[in-house]
């Protein structure tokens, strides 16, 4: 084995650490955004229009995506494996190596955007037969904002996979191969545990973006059994290259109003 691998327990801790905080996190804003008639909606209504609100929520998602891996790496007794987490180490820096990464990703990153930019289209073609508009959220969004949410994405899913490559590693034959599904189900697993996820797969202006995050996931998980110990960049630049076009996709073609003889027919009011 080319490198001393640590002991796999510590590594699970900071996993387990991280997915349970996820986890409560999830269920208690779920929770707390429920409309409330008590002093407790009042509380939670008077926080959330704080005008530093959404810059607090940002700092604590950097502190979740980027902090929490960054202290397993720093301070874990080498619990994260560098090249398990996608960074550059001695070996993995060479010229050749980043070529072979860089044509995986590329592939990787057309065939994706190939794919939902197709799924994308027969969704606006299905809501435009059906006489619906429906806008897709987050795709007007700016370009930092595609990279911020690559960037944290891809940390995170490589900081999942990082603890079952390990383990797997030490125990069967393909252990990258075998931990880098393993750390998509977990990956899954904590979607699934996300109420505001699980309804959002109903609304049609949030399902689309939220399918769109849950192939990427599939993708780097790909791409990372395809460069053998995965490559952290390449996998930010393909995640942000897809969500940006797809973006761009939706600029371009919004989704349609329905068909002028339906507004026609329809009545002018509801009252």
């Amino acid at each position: 084995m080319p490198e001393q691998l640590t002991s796999w327990g510590e590594s699970w801790l900071w996993l387990g650490g991280s997915l349970l905080l996820a986890i409560l996190w999830a269920n208690l804003a779920w929770y707390f955004r429920q409309p409330r008639s008590s002093s407790i909606g009042e509380f939670v209504a008077r926080i959330t229009s704080w005008r530093f609100a959404p810059p607090l929520l940002q700092f604590l998602r950097l502190l979740y995506y980027v902090g929490l891996p960054s202290l397993a790496l720093f301070l874990g007794q080498d619990a994260i494996i560098k090249r398990y987490l996608g960074l550059p180490d001695e070996q993995s820096s060479a010229m050749l190596k980043w070529a072979y990464d860089l044509g995986w990703a590329a592939a990787l990153g057309v065939g994706a955007w190939v794919l939902l930019a197709s799924g994308w289209w027969t969704y606006r073609r299905a809501l435009h037969a059906a006489g619906k508009t429906s806008p897709i959220a987050g795709a007007n969004a700016s370009g930092w904002t595609f990279l911020r949410e690559a960037a944290y994405h891809e940390i995170h899913w490589a900081f999942y996979r990082n603890a079952p490559v390990i383990f797997a590693l030490e125990r069967i034959a393909g252990g990258e191969y075998w931990g880098a599904w393993i750390g998509l189900a977990f990956i899954a697993l904590e979607a699934a545990l996300n109420p505001a996820w699980r309804k959002g797969l109903a609304d049609p202006e949030k399902a689309p973006m939220q399918l769109t995050r849950g192939a990427l996931a599939v993708v780097s998980s790909v791409l990372f059994v395809l460069t053998k110990d995965g490559n952290l960049l390449l996998s930010l630049l393909l995640h942000f290259g897809v969500t940006l076009g797809l973006g761009a996709l939706v600029r371009v073609f919004p989704l349609l109003p329905p068909h002028r003889h339906e507004q026609a027919q329809a009545p002018a009011t509801d009252l």
